[in-house]
């Protein structure tokens, strides 16, 4: 796309954010996008394996450039492929498609192409060993079930694949698999990591890979495949319940190194936002967990968790000033910049079941915004902006469904009907969408970092595929601009090291980035 300097003179007199006061409020439309689905098991709530298992996964499934929707409903529906029409709205495409997988008690879904022929394909979890699904994309609209040649397979009868994750473990191009399964009472080993032969054929490794670290309990939720330490190897973190979330570090040969340190003191590890929160260049940790109920027996519960980087992957507990903790019985978590300012923000889902007593606390509390002050603290401010979601949260999608430059967020509840809130953010500060395509089309752009630069503030992405807890967030990344009047640069530096550089790029656009070189004219660029 060619922009018409005369657009923008004036643009390059200065790059410095301006303060403005954007009015931030979010409006329930799932109904008005025809995204409103209901999510129930035929035998209802009553253990816990059915108060967690569900998700929702984010991509363009059909390459028209716009991001659809894939929602699990349970074991007495099919699960809903919805198509973003591009106008605000989602068109149901399941019949026909081959994604329905009805009967079977999905969770976790994620599309991510793992046969590197540039189009995402679905993988899908399920519960208490209903088996793990790999639906190829046939580029046409349609997927076909090809489970059993991946040869991802599950150990155990009665396991659970509650969250998948994806990433270049061994930096050959292709997308890895990492697993994660929470499952009470089930013997050890039920296989996690799962390195890619190129072509969508898995084998297991964790025994080789030091990932094998559960004992005889496994509580694995959320994986992340992340560079936590700046060496150009995607990291591995991953949310674990009972005090055993940890970082796994990647050593280059094909194995990690288990770093459960002493910071990493969450509770009960579930949801997981993995970002640059106070723009120094390196990666964050975002972790939920559960808070003792102000109504209800205080028990020690101490809440969510976050870990502040030093950029050596070393990672200090800041919970507690940074104003984060109190979240209730936390799941699944984004990190995205709702209002635009330039420094990202914080939404977690929440609730609990009333199982075997445990849950009657927290049947019905608000979801979690944290708004980002830009100085290491955040201020809740979900009913300031209308953003109070009371039901069984699990998990969520943090993305501009209706693409008008900020932030949406889709909210899958358990046992409930999902929840669609539209940003409607007035006096917008400005934006910059970036989509990177890859060097070629069995290259997966996992692992790419983008930068944008506006005056002396620097935002860092990285791109990663899965998972915030039974979720993902788009390829497409989100930056606000705080005011900002043109983007100074955009660095993009991809998994093989080459480094992309666009400057003097206008604002309130989606910005390809290709490896050819820029289109110029008068100056300005694609």
């Amino acid at each position: 796309m060619l922009l018409n300097p005369k657009l923008l003179v004036g643009m390059l007199v200065s790059a410095i954010a301006i303060p403005v006061s954007a009015d931030l409020q979010f409006t329930e439309a799932s109904i008005a996008a025809n995204a409103r689905i209901s999510h129930s098991l035929v035998g209802g709530m009553v253990s816990f394996d059915a108060a967690e298992g569900g998700g929702v996964a984010v991509g363009d499934y059909n390459q028209d450039g716009h991001v659809d929707l894939y929602i699990v409903t349970g074991d007495d529906s099919d699960n809903v492929l919805l198509k973003n029409n591009g106008d605000g709205t989602f068109s149901d495409e399941t019949d026909g498609s081959g994604v329905a997988l009805s009967g079977v008690w999905n969770s976790g879904p994620v599309f991510a192409d793992i046969d590197g022929d540039g189009w995402v394909d679905l993988l899908v979890g399920s519960m208490q060993g209903e088996g793990f699904f790999v639906l190829r994309n046939d580029q046409d609209g349609t997927f076909t079930d090809v489970s059993v040649a991946s040869n991802v397979i599950q150990q155990n009868s009665d396991q659970n694949d509650i969250s998948a994750g994806l990433g270049d473990v061994d930096n050959d191009g292709d997308l890895d698999l990492f697993i994660g399964h929470h499952s009470w009472g089930v013997a050890a080993k039920r296989n996690h990591l799962w390195i890619n032969n190129g072509s969508g054929v898995f084998t297991a490794a964790d025994a080789s890979a030091g990932t094998d670290v559960f004992g005889t309990l496994d509580l694995s939720f959320a994986p992340t495949f992340i560079d936590i330490n700046g060496d150009g190897w995607q990291d591995l973190l991953l949310t674990v319940d009972s005090n055993q979330s940890r970082a796994f570090l990647n050593d280059g040969d094909g194995s990690f190194t288990d770093d459960n340190g002493p910071n990493f003191n969450d509770q009960f590890g579930m949801g997981s936002a993995a970002a640059d929160f106070d723009n120094d260049g390196d990666i964050d940790w975002f972790v939920t967990s559960i808070h003792d109920h102000p109504s209800g027996p205080q028990h020690g519960n101490t809440g969510n968790r976050l870990y502040i980087n030093d950029g050596s992957g070393e990672f200090t507990d800041d919970s507690a000033n940074a104003g984060v903790r109190q979240g209730y019985w936390g799941w699944g978590a984004c990190a995205a910049d709702f209002d635009n300012d330039g420094w990202l923000d914080i939404f977690h889902v929440n609730g609990m079941y009333n199982i075997s007593g445990q849950g009657n606390d927290y049947l019905a509390d608000p979801s979690r915004l944290f708004l980002n002050n830009q100085d290491g603290t955040f201020t809740e401010s979900s009913s300031d902006t209308g953003l109070v979601d009371t039901g069984q949260g699990r998990t969520e999608v943090c993305f501009d469904y209706d693409e008008d430059g900020d932030i949406d967020i889709f909210v899958f509840n358990v046992g409930q009907s999902s929840r669609l809130y539209r940003n409607d953010l007035t006096d917008n500060p400005g934006y910059l969408q970036v989509d990177v395509l890859p060097e070629s089309p069995d290259k997966t752009l996992a692992g790419t970092v983008i930068e944008v630069v506006t005056g002396t503030l620097t935002q860092t992405r990285h791109i990663t595929v899965g998972s915030n807890f039974e979720s993902q967030e788009p390829m497409r990344q989100h930056f606000g601009l705080g005011g900002a009047t043109i983007v100074d640069q955009v660095r993009v530096t991809r998994p093989s090291g080459e480094v992309i550089v666009r400057s003097n790029v206008a604002i309130n656009q989606t910005l390809i980035i290709y490896t050819e070189p820029a289109v110029f004219t008068d100056g300005f660029e694609s």
